[in-house]
């Protein structure tokens, strides 16, 4: 009876002991089956990549500009470049903003992520005084060194900012969200860049004079389309306000279906258009201007085809 009882309690004891073995195998199985069901969900080393850089003060903008850039298709790479002085908005603007430091700092980490994914789009977006960082940046990348597109919303650099040299490192478009509503820019005294000027967020991007007499550099204007505000975007929470501008149902609409599409996005209209060489008509050429003809500004795109491409979805509007 004696020994019974022994053999029972021994082997009661040997159970007790297994189990703390076999609740660790279980969560390591559980673990590794979780971590392999959601490998395909998670960007790879050669995945695309937003670099997105606030306005002063820290505005917080980046959550809802990737949730909508996320809510359109987009699968990659989501990263913030802090810049804010962390003394408030006035000195962000004023001083962290033209800091030569931190644009280098962002054209060595452009200049990095593309080597590690050469094949891989790259895309910049900036909020109000954070796009005056990404200007400077792209100015001075190597020439070798490219992105792919550059989103600036609401920009409080000036709308005459000679954007040559920067847009020469892009290979896609230049989009400037813009309002003449945006009541932050509309008091502002001095640009983030200090410049004179309307600051771009109010009304778009313009060629300069200086620029216009550089043919070469007056033709990357190309690349520049404005994105001004039209009423059918208060349906998206844009009522033309600064920080506005960066809302995830915005962003999903009007932003991410020409950054993600591989194809030139048919509403857009670039600050510069050169007519085909048989219809010069419409334009004005400078004597020397060889065959790089200045042309007139495009109008905005249309709201109400907007709206339209926005009903059909995104299987319309070539998304990823």
């Amino acid at each position: 009876m004696n020994l019974n009882s022994n053999t029972e309690h021994t082997r009661a004891e040997s159970t007790l002991r297994s189990y703390p073995c076999r609740f660790l195998v279980a969560a390591l199985t559980g673990i590794a089956v979780l971590f392999a069901g959601t490998a395909g969900c998670r960007p790879t080393p050669q995945s695309p990549t937003i670099i997105f850089l606030d306005g002063a003060g820290h505005a917080g903008a980046g959550r809802s500009v990737r949730q909508g850039m996320e809510a359109a298709g987009y699968r990659g790479r989501f990263e913030t470049f802090t810049w804010s002085s962390f003394l408030g908005p006035g000195a962000d603007h004023l001083l962290a903003a033209r800091s030569k430091l931190k644009a280098r700092q962002l054209a060595k980490r452009i200049a990095k992520t593309r080597q590690k994914n050469p094949g891989e789009a790259i895309h910049l977006m900036g909020l109000s005084a954070g796009t005056a960082l990404i200007v400077s940046a792209l100015a001075q990348l190597p020439d070798e060194v490219e992105v792919d597109n550059v989103v600036l919303f609401s920009s409080s650099i000036s709308a005459n900012h000679d954007l040559s040299q920067a847009l020469r490192h892009v290979r896609g478009r230049l989009y400037a969200v813009c309002s003449e509503h945006d009541g932050i820019l509309s008091a502002l005294a001095i640009n983030a860049d200090g410049q004179p000027g309307p600051p771009a967020g109010l009304r778009g991007f313009r060629l300069p004079r200086s620029v216009r007499a550089r043919p070469a550099d007056a033709a990357q204007y190309r690349k520049v389309v404005n994105l001004p505000w039209q009423g059918s975007y208060a349906a998206f929470g844009w009522h033309g306000g600064h920080v506005e501008a960066t809302g995830s149902k915005l962003v999903r609409a009007i932003v991410a279906p020409r950054v993600l599409s591989s194809e030139p996005y048919p509403l857009d209209r670039p600050l510069i258009v050169t007519p085909p060489p048989e219809s010069p008509a419409g334009h004005t050429r400078r004597p020397d201007a060889d065959d790089v003809p200045i042309a007139t500004e495009a109008r905005a795109p249309d709201a109400d085809a907007e709206a339209e491409l926005e009903r059909d979805g995104p299987s319309q509007r070539g998304m990823l």
